[in-house]
């Protein structure tokens, strides 16, 4: 799978609509805002667009990994959730209208998604999020009353854009031994 600007969409309206309807705490808030970008974020990929060298007396390109996808490990998105929950707690606490910390924190766990793997194919590096989430749109749309899917919408393409914006560079690694750069567009 790739990024799902609707699942994220969902998961958002999900955890706002739950907060709501069962009078939950602003810590359950940031925790649900957290998970629903987390589990928005898991499906990310990048395609292997330059084929890593296997080393020999002459290296020659393993180019049977071209245009395979690595998806992103789960495993280190787990730091950059806990981070994520006390910065959007902490712009909770803060009342920040312009909601730059969860703005921030988006980026932060972006920064954090360092692994991405398929089968024997490994890629290590980081991804920088090139425009950060804009979020505007969305609490000009919860100041004028709007519904909570339409606040939702507005922060699922502030956050779907900036990380389809997001471009990961690292090292890729394949059994065979290779080893080469791996550098696009998160997907």
């Amino acid at each position: 799978m790739a990024l799902n600007k609707n699942t994220l969409k969902q998961n958002l309206i999900d955890n706002f609509t739950n907060v709501r309807d069962n009078v939950k705490s602003q810590k359950d808030s940031a925790k649900g805002f957290a998970t629903a970008i987390v589990d928005y974020a898991k499906e990310a990929e990048v395609i292997v667009t330059t084929p890593p060298f296997t080393p020999a007396t002459t290296p020659y390109p393993a180019s049977h990994v071209i245009g395979k996808k690595v998806k992103v490990s789960g495993a280190t998105l787990s730091p950059g959730k806990a981070a994520m929950e006390s910065q959007i707690m902490a712009s909770f606490k803060l009342m920040d209208p312009t909601m730059n910390l969860i703005s921030l924190s988006i980026v932060t766990f972006a920064a954090l998604m360092l692994n991405f793997r398929t089968g024997s194919i490994n890629a290590v590096g980081t991804t920088v999020m090139a425009a950060p989430p804009i979020f505007v749109p969305s609490t000009k749309a919860g100041m004028d009353g709007k519904l909570i899917s339409d606040v939702c919408d507005e922060m699922a393409k502030a956050i779907h854009t900036s990380f389809k914006a997001s471009i990961f560079t690292g090292t890729g690694t394949n059994v065979l031994p290779s080893v080469g750069p791996v550098v696009g567009p998160l997907i």
